[in-house]
């Protein structure tokens, strides 16, 4: 099933900066700002530039700059490889330093469960190498980045900051049945995201079920660390 062709001023740029996401309901999204809300007022939360609610998102790939010209061959190229991947519940969880608490880079909550996830990503890079575009060998980490660590001081921070939140009500699960390409536009308020198309999963698709067996040992997923918010 080929996804939608967007018509947009994109078209006529030599480039944009892109990623690929699992987006979140507004409701989710509501939630996790009341979430963002009690950790700003926790210990070392100023060293945080934290991502307002409307770019909230679980990255599955970044892109970085692509020809605008090769947007509709990727969404096709995608859709063929989502088609063989089932929806999935996403479960959202407790919030925390990424990728480590020694050498943190975002405040994030950890996602799952980790095998979908894993074959999603996997489904979407092959997309992505399909459409002619680089592949990655780092491994994916799912996550979902709340903020980022803004202030490190040769490489360590000087105030850690304190994520931990008690008595904190994780979101229902969110059903994903689809992905998002987004294009990401820097702008001194901070980072515009807008839908470039939406790329059906499984069912949605006229596809089957998950094959998190396949692996690539060439191709990976980067993380979130380099996520556009």
């Amino acid at each position: 099933m080929a996804a939608p062709h967007p018509r947009s001023a994109d078209e006529g740029a030599a480039q944009i900066r892109a990623f690929l996401a699992i987006a979140l309901p507004d409701a989710v999204r509501g939630a996790l700002s009341r979430l963002v809300a009690l950790l700003r007022v926790r210990p070392g939360a100023d060293r945080v530039r934290w991502a307002p609610a409307e770019n909230l998102h679980v990255t599955l790939r970044f892109l970085g700059n692509v020809d605008a010209a090769v947007v509709p061959t990727l969404l096709e190229t995608l859709a063929r490889e989502t088609a063989r991947v089932a929806p999935l519940d996403l479960q959202l969880g407790a919030p925390k330093l990424f990728p480590s608490s020694r050498r943190p880079r975002v405040v994030a909550l950890a996602v799952g469960p980790e095998a979908p996830l894993q074959a999603l990503a996997l489904a979407a890079l092959r997309g992505v190498v399909a459409a002619g575009l680089p592949g990655e060998t780092r491994p994916f980490r799912p996550h979902l980045t709340l903020g980022r660590i803004r202030d490190r001081r040769g490489g360590r921070l000087d105030r850690t900051p304190d994520v931990t939140v008690s008595d904190t009500p994780v979101p229902d699960p969110v059903r994903v049945d689809e992905i998002v390409l987004y294009r990401s536009e820097l702008q001194r308020s901070g980072a515009r995201h807008t839908s470039l198309g939406r790329v059906p999963l499984g069912d949605a698709a006229g596809g089957s079920s998950n094959h998190p067996e396949e692996r690539d040992p060439r191709i990976g997923s980067r993380d979130d660390t380099e996520d556009p918010a």
